[in-house]
């Protein structure tokens, strides 16, 4: 079960606030990370983050579970079904 996320974003990215937006009406605990911030690069590389928006979904324990790079795949991570049923009807 997730628990809570970290959000990858960099100010330039045109995507990322419709995705910060979104996150923070799914009222989980969840940390919003510059990649273009020296911490940001640090975090980023520990994850292998390579593009933005990014969203990591962590469990109870603290282990990653899933990523996410759009509100699609968030919905779908968020509702428990496969990345592989992002985009069918």
């Amino acid at each position: 079960m997730i628990k809570s996320y970290k959000l990858f974003f960099t100010p330039m990215c045109p995507n990322c606030p419709s995705v910060k937006e979104f996150m923070k009406t799914q009222g989980m605990e969840g940390k919003e990370i510059d990649a273009t911030s020296d911490e940001g690069i640090e975090e980023a590389r520990k994850y292998e983050v390579m593009s933005v928006p990014t969203v990591l979904f962590f469990d109870e324990k603290g282990e990653l579970i899933g990523r996410a790079n759009n509100i699609e795949e968030v919905k779908r991570l968020i509702e428990n079904k496969s990345l592989a049923d992002v985009g069918k009807a």
